[in-house]
């Protein structure tokens, strides 16, 4: 590979790490709005639900972008930021059932 490639290569995987991670981060705002809410008899179990469906996906969303990006020390620093936050609003988020 001529330097040319490898440079593409880097945007590429760049650009890669950066979308996964606006999906993750939106995957993550999607599930704010069940945090602190209360189970009652009339709520709706489905909010609980799909919070916790939009953190799982946050997570694996997270975790590809991880993966794209495991030399870059600054990336790796955001994915840990944004996995204790998403361990923060998990305990937040009531249980489905």
């Amino acid at each position: 590979m001529t330097a040319e490639h490898q440079k593409q290569g880097l945007w590429l995987r760049g650009l890669l790490t950066a979308g996964l991670y606006a999906v993750a981060f939106g995957m993550l705002a999607l599930s704010l709005p069940a945090v602190g809410t209360e189970n009652t008899p009339t709520s709706d179990p489905d909010t609980a639900t799909g919070s916790f469906f939009c953190l799982v996906l946050s997570a694996l969303f997270l975790a590809a972008a991880a993966g794209v990006s495991f030399r870059w020390h600054s990336a790796r620093l955001l994915c840990f930021v944004h996995l204790v936050l998403v361990v923060i609003v998990w305990t937040q988020v009531p249980s489905p059932s």
